[in-house]
């Protein structure tokens, strides 16, 4: 089929291009295009590897991010203190390639705000679901110093 054959060759491409991004063609496929396009308009440097907790630093400043990047209408928050993010930015993808930021702010504030005042419960001990919606809101209630700023 044409259309699988141009995929593979623009993963081979977006691979050579980001050089330590995989673009498999599983999961982790949404995950790396997210961070290369939140890369570009937040201005942050992606590690070369894939690293547990984040996944590069704003170059400005050098805060840490993870990046979470979805096409459905929920994102994952990790679980456990060890692996909190000092900071967490999570997109949705939109069919023109463009991204809708859900939430950007400190991981902290997730915790603080809507994790621990409702007793979530993780995923089995690894991850919390939260929708596009709660991630919306927080995201309206994180001071503007205290987020990860566009270039764009």
């Amino acid at each position: 089929m044409k259309e699988i054959k141009e995929l593979l060759e623009i993963t081979q491409k977006l691979r050579e291009k980001y050089e330590g991004k995989n673009f498999s063609l599983d999961g982790k496929l949404v995950g790396d295009i997210g961070e290369v396009l939140c890369a570009e308009k937040y201005g942050i440097e992606l590690y070369p590897e894939n690293e547990p907790i984040h996944d590069g630093e704003e170059k400005s400043t050098g805060r840490k991010v993870q990046i979470k990047a979805t096409f459905k209408g929920y994102s994952y928050f990790p679980h456990g203190k060890e692996r909190q993010p000092d900071y967490f930015l999570s997109v949705n993808i939109k069919e023109n390639g463009e991204i809708e930021e859900l939430f950007n702010g400190p991981g902290q504030f997730i915790i603080d705000y809507y994790i621990k005042e409702r007793g979530l419960k993780a995923y089995k001990n690894h991850y919390y679901t939260l929708s596009k919606g709660v991630l919306m809101e927080l995201n309206t209630k994180v001071p503007k110093e205290e987020k990860i700023m566009t270039l764009t």
